[in-house]
């Protein structure tokens, strides 16, 4: 009895495993017919100039799309070519940050404006598959990610191929579940943008453009997802082969918050001064250009959340992670 009990207990295993395997295969190609955003380029000056500011000075798009070769400048402020390259080496695999420059064969110059903007507001491209949810502009008003796309037109078209993405076991059984659809906007993204060092310019730049609660709210580092509270604070970041980042907590919790701590003009100071941590992976000299009112409208957006009582310890760790 205990024998066929045994035989039993193993065919049921691998009929769920089979099972498994043929669920997750059948998912990995996923199609969804998402409408295109009803936006286009245009080549008005001022336009293109707010989709510079935005891509070269707000948003992560240099980090992660710049040319891999010239980090170093990349890092200290200059306009890289957007030719990607960059890879992630995480749990669910080698991913790569692709080519934005308008090069026809290995770029985007071959997609349309409205291709372009549902990859980046709905996370689908141009072949209806579901996108990683790295790129996470998806709040971007309307204004804004027609000046976005407007910008990348204008670039120098470069002719760099990006390997595909390399997915491994952990990383198919994520795509084919947490990550199987595409994201979207939280909301209803803005038609025009607001300006000003206004409250309400403060809270569109942090949540939907220069994305602040991205890398300073804790995150499982397998899946991508929040796993803390906003601006909290996270720690474990990679940060190189013997170096982990801990962003810091930057609610105005008065014991643990930086914004605690700090008045507007200091706020303001912070940024103009640049890099103070060596190897800080915070784009200082980046958001050093940012317009004041856009500092100030950040600084009394965060004075605005939750505070959080939590102290993440140091920035760096340096030495072997475990």
């Amino acid at each position: 009895m205990f024998r066929k009990i045994l035989v039993a207990f193993g065919i049921l295993v691998v009929v769920l495993v089979a099972g498994l395997a043929t669920y997750v295969a059948m998912r990995q190609n996923l199609r969804f017919e998402t409408p295109y955003p009803a936006v286009a380029a245009s080549t008005d000056s001022v336009v293109v100039a707010r989709g510079e500011y935005i891509v070269r000075v707000m948003s992560g798009c240099t980090s992660c799309h710049g040319d891999p070769a010239q980090k170093v400048a990349q890092e200290d402020g200059a306009d890289v070519p957007l030719s990607g390259g960059f890879t992630w080496d995480i749990p669910p695999g080698k991913f790569y940050a692709r080519n934005i420059t308008p090069d026809a064969e290995t770029g985007i110059g071959k997609f349309t404006d409205g291709a372009v903007a549902r990859a980046l507001r709905n996370g689908v491209g141009h072949d209806g598959r579901a996108l990683l949810p790295f790129m996470e502009e998806q709040g971007l008003s309307d204004e804004d990610l027609a000046a976005v796309i407007s910008y990348l037109r204008t670039q120098a078209p470069v002719h760099h191929p990006v390997p595909t993405h390399q997915y491994n076991l952990l990383g198919r059984i994520v795509k084919a579940t947490v990550l199987a659809n595409p994201v979207g906007p939280a909301e209803t993204p803005l038609v025009v943008s607001p300006h000003g060092a206004t409250i309400e310019n403060g809270r569109y730049l942090a949540e939907s453009v220069a994305l602040c609660w991205a890398c300073h709210t804790q995150r499982n580092m397998a899946t991508g997802a929040l796993a803390g509270p906003r601006y909290g604070g996270a720690t474990g970041f990679d940060a190189g082969p013997e170096r982990s980042w801990s962003p810091p907590n930057i609610t105005p919790d008065p014991e643990t918050g930086r914004l605690g701590r700090m008045s507007e003009d200091q706020f303001v100071a912070r940024f103009r001064a640049g890099r103070a941590v060596p190897g800080s992976p915070m784009p200082w000299p980046r958001y050093a250009r940012m317009t004041d009112d856009d500092l100030r409208a950040i600084h009394r957006y965060l004075k605005t959340v939750p505070p959080v009582k939590r102290d993440v310890g140091p920035p760096v760790v340096e030495g072997k992670k475990s």
